[in-house]
């Protein structure tokens, strides 16, 4: 299967929510039921910080597309495309 054809499967949703509720222990580890009492005003600056930092990464990681756009143009213009 293409990646341009995939589709969400139940597979994908499974894997994810595995990796949900690893990182859901870890944190009760961690912090308890801390999180169910923290004032409302904390938590909203976590799930900022949390969105910060994710797009954070992915400005990271659009630079590195980018530079790997270029060289896949190099290597386009070389004639190393087979199509």
């Amino acid at each position: 299967m293409k990646t341009s054809e995939h589709r969400l499967s139940d597979a994908d949703v499974e894997r994810f929510v595995a990796r949900l509720r690893a990182r859901l222990a870890v944190g009760a580890v961690e912090y308890g039921n801390s999180s169910f009492t923290r004032p409302a005003a904390e938590l909203v600056d976590e799930v900022q910080q949390e969105i910060e930092d994710v797009c954070g990464w992915s400005l990271l990681l659009w630079i590195r597309l980018e530079q790997l756009r270029g060289r896949v143009e190099r290597v386009d213009q070389l004639g190393g495309n087979d199509g």
